[in-house]
């Protein structure tokens, strides 16, 4: 279980009003206001995910500065931060760690972006507020939130290119005591050949309920929960086992599908004491991975992950304020996790491996001008050296300037995943418990101002991470490498509201992501361009978007081509540039029509050797809200 993101339900609720737009919620092991915190972040709402027309959460991270999205499919979309493995960037689902103890990473496989309230992207090392997986930053993921006092229900359909049909529901209640959200969606895409060969479709259909809630015991003591399950079945092609000419060739047509199942859950209570200067919160949390894959409808094989963890998180204002005007708190944390793994391949049966973590961390503002944040973890692990992760961060408002300076370093630390430990294919890999955790240590510099009266907002950010121990896969199993991996690069992003009804944002992200032996880092872009424009219409009732993407620099393994167990060429993959266009329009005040063009010039794109993106696909729906 996260240590910081468990704090969002209660504190958000308590403060809706207030905490939603200026304050970062998984900043740190207790909400940090925006304009406080010293590392570059991206928010995403509700709001703003709707107007740009973006259908799924990995749509939506695409367009993030610093964050790379790999998708070898729909169902198969990974993401790397600056430069990362996947498997170092934590994603957090209503504060749950969503990454598989299995993988070490989360696939995103088109999680909707219906019932989502916000999204924030944290960049840098994370690990001494939330521990493994989160080396190169954390994804943070809260779902619908009650929107107003009373009752409020409402739902949505699309249809569009693809086959695809997707239909969602909510109804909620709130008052000033009790929040309950309860939310539906299922969207079916009957997809298309990847192999290109006329075969069958590759389809993905997914199901997904959701329940909330929160009530307030007393005046100071509160208590809440979340839950999530999600249904998907899913087709998919192999990978040819022999070298084939080209790219175009690699995908084999199989008959092959998946059932995927997952649930997420937390429950928590939280308490608050010395008339406001000390809170006290518990929470349980637990995470339910399980894929059974098929072949021709027959069984292949299987796999599950398992995680739980227990953890006290307590926030105390040490100047004697109380915690919502304390200028200098001081957040304490202790959790225990276990993690279990499970396949029909590996010969040991259920695998487990414990932790159990200590965290202390400090929120100061010294000066009205100036912000600090800094803490250390000690994690104590049974199969694992102990390891300590650290992470300090300051910002400086240059005073009568509309100019804020940044800097931030820390320490973090990945677990060796549960599959590259106990893991198991015949013929083919077998893992090795005595791995090593990687280690990284990163940095970073960045600026931001604002201009044009306020209406236009710049930032700027310089970042380098070392990462050692980094594990591969080597031949049969996998190794420790010897020697320093480097990630290091810069971002720029800005935007603007040029009148009341136009507003534009652009963002650049350059990384140099090396190997220890000095060659390119596979899947991450050195270019990444985001242009987009939002313009309003018919006095607010109506919006347009559009969005361009410009890839470049991003190399591959050619798998296609080599023969396992040789070691492929990394190859650089051909530049590319993708135009998205949405439209809404308000029929009455509850009823919005809406439709999307993905992929506007139908240009094919590759993020991976043998596999391409989507083409034009055009979509339609209705929602509304009552």
């Amino acid at each position: 279980m996260t240590l910081a993101a468990a704090l969002v339900p209660a504190v958000a609720a308590a403060q809706e009003a207030v905490i939603l737009d200026p304050v970062i919620l998984s900043a740190g092991l207790s909400p940090i206001a925006s304009d406080a915190y010293g590392r570059a972040s991206t928010v995403l709402t509700a709001e703003e995910i709707e107007a740009r027309g973006l259908a799924t959460v990995q749509d939506a991270l695409r367009s993030v500065p610093g964050v790379a999205v790999t998708s070898t499919g729909e169902t198969l979309t990974k993401l790397r931060i600056r430069g990362s493995e996947p498997g170092h960037v934590l994603v957090l689902i209503d504060g749950v760690k969503a990454n598989s103890p299995a993988s070490g990473d989360y696939t995103f496989s088109g999680m909707t972006a219906a019932d989502i309230d916000r999204i924030e992207v944290l960049r840098g090392p994370q690990s001494a507020i939330y521990g493994s997986n989160a080396a190169a930053g954390v994804v943070s993921i809260t779902t619908r939130r009650a929107r107003g006092a009373g009752f409020r229900y409402g739902g949505g359909v699309e249809i569009g290119g693809l086959g695809t049909r997707a239909a969602n529901g909510h109804v909620s209640y709130s008052d000033a005591r009790s929040e309950l959200v309860l939310s539906l969606e299922s969207r079916h895409v009957e997809g298309e050949d990847a192999s290109r060969s006329g075969g069958d479709r590759d389809f993905n259909d997914r199901d997904t309920i959701g329940l909330r809630g929160r009530y307030d015991l007393t005046e100071s003591v509160s208590a809440g929960f979340a839950l999530r399950r999600s249904w998907q079945e899913y087709g998919y092609d192999l990978g040819s086992f022999v070298p084939v000419p080209t790219p175009d060739d690699y995908l084999i047509d199989a008959p092959l599908t998946a059932d995927r199942n997952e649930v997420f859950g937390t429950l928590w209570i939280e308490a608050q004491a010395l008339d406001g200067r000390l809170s006290n919160r518990l929470t349980v949390s637990g995470t339910n991975q399980d894929t059974l894959f098929l072949n021709d409808g027959a069984y292949d094989y299987d796999d599950a992950a398992r995680r739980r963890g227990v953890q006290y998180l307590g926030s105390w204002a040490i100047d004697g304020a109380d915690l919502a005007s304390t200028r200098h708190r001081l957040n304490f944390s202790a959790a225990t996790e276990r993690e279990t793994y499970r396949s029909s391949y590996a010969p040991g049966g259920i695998y487990e491996r414990d932790t159990t973590a200590l965290a202390l961390e400090y929120l100061g503002n010294l000066d009205p001008d100036i912000d600090l944040q800094a803490g250390i973890r000690r994690d104590l692990n049974d199969g694992f050296k102990d390891a300590t992760s650290w992470n300090l961060s300051a910002g400086w408002q240059v005073p009568g300037q509309d100019i804020r300076l940044r800097a931030a370093a820390g320490r973090a630390v990945v677990n060796p995943d549960m599959f590259q430990q106990f893991g198991y294919i015949p013929g083919s890999y077998a893992g090795n418990p005595d791995l090593r955790p990687e280690r990284s240590l990163g940095y970073e510099l960045g600026a931001d101002l604002s201009y044009a009266g306020g209406r236009g907002t710049l930032g700027a950010t310089i970042f380098h991470s070392d990462v050692e121990d980094l594990i591969t896969g080597s031949g049969e199993t996998s190794v420790n490498l010897n020697g320093t991996s480097t990630r290091k690069g810069f971002e720029v992003t800005t935007a603007m509201q040029v009148t009341d009804a136009i507003r534009i944002g652009a963002d650049y992200t350059y990384t140099d992501a090396r190997q220890q032996d000095g060659s390119r880092v596979a899947r991450v872009p050195r270019h990444q361009v985001n242009l987009r424009g939002q313009a309003d219409f018919a006095a607010g009732r109506g919006g347009l978007s559009a969005e361009l993407r410009y890839v470049a620099g991003s190399y591959d393994e050619e798998w296609y081509n080599t023969a396992w167990p040789d070691t492929p060429a990394t190859t650089e993959l051909p530049e590319f540039a993708t135009v998205n266009l949405a439209a809404h329009y308000d029929l009455t005040e509850n009823v919005r029509l809406h439709g999307r063009v993905e992929n506007l010039f139908d240009k094919d794109h590759s993020e991976a050797w043998g596999y391409y993106g989507q083409g034009r696909t055009a979509y339609a729906g209705l929602q509304a809200r009552w």
